[in-house]
């Protein structure tokens, strides 16, 4: 969904910028910049999703697909410490070397 048809639905559902400024506590122009997709910010984008009944992928599919971050197997931690780098040598080179 584009900023056009954003703000057409706020303003259907009696929001404007500045009112959600206000209930966030941030400038109009964080809102603006969050619609146009300048900026992430995203407790501002989740009320806007929410007052307009959407999810947030409905209206900015690109910026909210959040991919869960890789954590360090126990297996990984625990060859990490049983074989520390040599000084001077990377993790990188270490794992090279194991090859």
């Amino acid at each position: 969904m584009d900023a056009l048809e954003i703000n057409y639905r706020l303003k259907r559902v009696g929001l404007s910028q500045t009112a959600i400024a206000r209930e966030l506590g941030v400038s109009q122009s964080v809102v603006g910049n969050v619609i146009h997709n300048r900026i992430t910010a995203f407790e501002v984008a989740s009320y806007i999703a929410r007052a307009l009944g959407e999810e947030l992928t409905a209206l900015w599919p690109d910026r909210y697909t959040f991919k869960p971050r890789g954590r360090r197997s126990a297996s990984r931690r625990a060859d990490a410490q049983v074989n520390p780098c040599v000084e001077g040598e990377t993790e990188q080179d270490r794992r090279e070397g194991a090859s």
